[in-house]
């Protein structure tokens, strides 16, 4: 099931944003609204739980939509953020947690309904599994928690938010196999999850860990490319 957690001062828009996703009819969905940022947060440590996508008020008092994002990203760097406002400027003030996309006041329905689709698809392709083995055992690894892949002989480092993984095999092999949507190569040893590339540069990709991965001649147009449809896809107009 998809959780989404409204939180919008505003109660006509809450009430509205709220009345317009209730017609999209999202199968397997679920829906919790909150008034303040600070209503949201408490219920989120009180329950010790998680929502897939947050659509956030930026303007709010005690603790505004901004400050609420960057307190669930410490503990959730999946959940896809979606702020409403009407000030575009807030627009680079929200980069260090990641938003997903913007809705303008008034939020139109068409364009709820683009985001929100937009988001149960990433959120379903992201959600793709990765299969291997480390000797006789079958091993599994979503797809959201690969950072990269790196390759030294016959053998390939798994890379994850959860630490190292080394396997026996080829990247050009796991290129083949994985979704080309979701990663791309930089380098004949790097294979790279596009969610988590955060600039590129001439002969290096920067990603949000910090770690620096290279580029070869080979496949500088190709990543700078995928990674342009990639946030095309991801954030859409």
């Amino acid at each position: 099931m998809i959780r989404i957690a409204l939180c919008d001062d505003d109660r006509s828009i809450a009430q509205h944003v709220e009345a317009s996703i209730q017609t999209l009819g999202i199968l397997d969905c679920s829906l919790d609204v909150f008034y303040d940022g600070k209503k949201l947060i408490d219920y989120i440590s009180a329950n010790q739980t998680q929502y897939n996508i947050y659509l956030m008020d930026i303007e709010m008092p005690e603790l505004n939509g901004i400050e609420a994002a960057t307190l669930i990203r410490r503990h959730d760097q999946n959940a896809l953020i979606l702020f409403i406002t009407d000030h575009q400027e807030f627009v680079y003030d929200v980069f260090e947690v990641l938003p997903f996309r913007f809705l303008r006041k008034p939020v139109k329905a068409a364009e709820l309904n683009r985001s929100l689709s937009a988001a149960v698809q990433h959120i379903n392709t992201s959600g793709q599994l990765f299969f291997y083995n480390v000797g006789h055992e079958k091993h599994q690894l979503l797809y959201r928690d690969i950072l990269f892949f790196e390759s030294s002989g016959r053998k390939v480092t798994i890379h994850s938010i959860s630490g190292e993984t080394e396997i026996y095999g080829k990247i050009a092999k796991i290129a083949e196999t994985v979704d080309k949507n979701i990663f791309a190569q930089t380098h004949v040893s790097f294979l790279v999850n596009l969610e988590y590339v955060r600039s590129i540069r001439q002969a290096e990709v920067i990603l949000s860990d910090g770690a620096i991965l290279p580029i070869s001649k080979r496949y500088q147009r190709e990543i700078k490319e995928r990674h342009l449809l990639f946030m095309e896809r991801r954030c859409g107009e």
